[in-house]
């Protein structure tokens, strides 16, 4: 029943077609989602890659991010398509292996527009494309997200958003994720952003990630960002290098 409702929040949105703004917005750097819609008809890739190195558990491992690619469709002035790939290679003392992985369709649908306190607020819906027994990153089964986004701009450079979702799939019982995120605009092109987020199954890992985006024209943004674990610091390193391109 959850996963009807899933799809049917995933796809419904499709027929909703209006006048929209022609704003740019990003949902990278950073594990959290921000509320902001694409503008109807405006279609966006986001990509990136990085390197991951891993001694949280043994062996140690590094996972090199070929490429991550989002592919968000405005389809409405409160709802966009989302299609979500990702090409992973990891190596280790004892395996060498690579494959795809965050094999997602999903779609985002604008709720509330914010009044006062009152946070801007936006529902995440994905469906987790499942790979099989032989898929390295995969899930066996079909799995899904469901998430809600908020935002308090707490003044004219400074926001705070923050998000909490229920992931399911393989594990025996689903996976709570939460996140913060501090946003600064330095300038019309420079934003940095602080972010702590969190995933709790049968234990609870804590992250950190600091990134920096900048805009090279109306259309383009270019981001560096790094993830830190807050449980297992000198055991983990993370770097990426991304872009998000609005093409028409």
């Amino acid at each position: 029943m959850i996963r009807k409702m899933l799809l049917l929040i995933v796809f419904s949105p499709i027929g909703l077609w209006a006048q929209a703004e022609n704003d740019f917005t990003a949902d990278r750097p950073g594990a959290t989602t921000g509320t902001d819609v694409l503008p109807k008809g405006r279609i966006q890739w986001e990509t990136g890659v990085g390197v991951e190195h891993s001694c949280i558990e043994s062996p140690s491992t590094t996972t090199w991010t070929i490429n991550t690619s989002l592919l968000r469709f405005g389809i409405s002035d409160y709802a966009e398509l989302r299609l979500q790939a990702d090409g992973l290679y990891t190596s280790s003392d004892e395996d060498r292996y690579g494959g795809m992985a965050n094999l997602i369709i999903g779609s985002k649908l604008h709720l509330f527009d914010g009044w006062k306190a009152i946070p801007e607020m936006s529902l995440l819906a994905n469906v987790m494309i499942p790979g099989g027994r032989n898929s390295n990153y995969l899930p066996e089964n079909i799995g899904g997200q469901l998430g809600l986004l908020f935002q308090n701009n707490l003044s004219s450079r400074l926001s705070l958003g923050y998000e909490a979702d229920v992931i399911w799939g393989d594990e025996e019982k689903p996976t709570a994720f939460w996140g913060v995120c501090l946003g600064l605009q330095v300038s019309d092109k420079l934003n940095l952003m602080l972010e702590e987020y969190n995933y709790s199954n049968v234990n609870t890992e804590c992250w950190m990630e600091i990134g920096v985006a900048l805009m090279l024209s109306k259309k383009v943004q270019i981001d560096l960002a790094t993830d830190l674990s807050l449980q297992y610091l000198k055991r983990y390193l993370n770097f990426s290098i991304g872009l998000a391109w609005q093409i028409n």
